[in-house]
């Protein structure tokens, strides 16, 4: 016998249905107020600048200072637990590697406020410069809002600042490894392919 009773929907939820049904349907079929801003282009994968969140590293975190590097930037959020679980092993990447000529470049992905970012992301632990994504044409210039569909998702990219590998969701730490080191050699990654069912 099955004794599965299912659990009632809270009232605030209850109230936010109806109020995001109005709110989409108030906006079909309207034209924009004004046009679009141009925010001008968007940055290249290799060159952009983030807001630095760690107190360790410089007030502005600039990518064009790696562009020799073979660089990992990771989309992540300080809040999310696998996120916290994984920094001790992207922090040994980037003590592993730096000296080979490696760095690991976080980007926080979250509107809550800077201080609050601050202050988590002092207490995440990383050992590599972690900055703020304040800009949506840095988002863009990865992909798109499509191309970061989880977090964290990382963009390993070569010395020359071509996209090698995009990692979205969690990628176990010997597969970035692995790549790391593939790369670091000037080796092309293998492609990856879907395993079998």
């Amino acid at each position: 016998m099955n004794h599965f009773k299912p659990r009632p929907l809270s009232p605030v939820f209850c109230l936010l249905i109806p109020v995001a049904c109005l709110l989409l349907l108030s906006a079909c079929g309207r034209k924009p107020d004004s046009a679009p801003v141009d925010l001008g282009p968007a940055p290249t994968i290799s060159d952009f600048v983030l807001k630095n969140l760690a107190s360790e590293f410089p007030g502005e975190i600039k990518t064009a200072e790696y562009a020799d590097k073979v660089q990992l930037v990771i989309f992540f959020r300080t809040d999310d637990p696998a996120c916290r679980g994984a920094v001790a092993g992207w922090n040994g990447l980037q003590k592993e590697f730096h000296d080979r000529g490696f760095v690991l470049v976080g980007v926080v992905v979250d509107d809550r406020p800077v201080a609050q970012l601050s202050a988590e992301a002092a207490a995440f632990g990383a050992e590599f410069p972690v900055g703020l994504a304040t800009d949506a044409r840095l988002v863009a210039a990865f992909g798109g809002p499509a191309a970061i569909r989880a977090i964290p998702t990382a963009f390993l990219l070569t010395r020359d600042g071509a996209l090698a590998r995009t990692y979205p969701g969690y990628e176990p730490l010997a597969a970035l490894r692995d790549d790391v080191v593939r790369v670091l050699d000037g080796q092309s990654l293998p492609s990856k392919t879907a395993k079998a069912p």
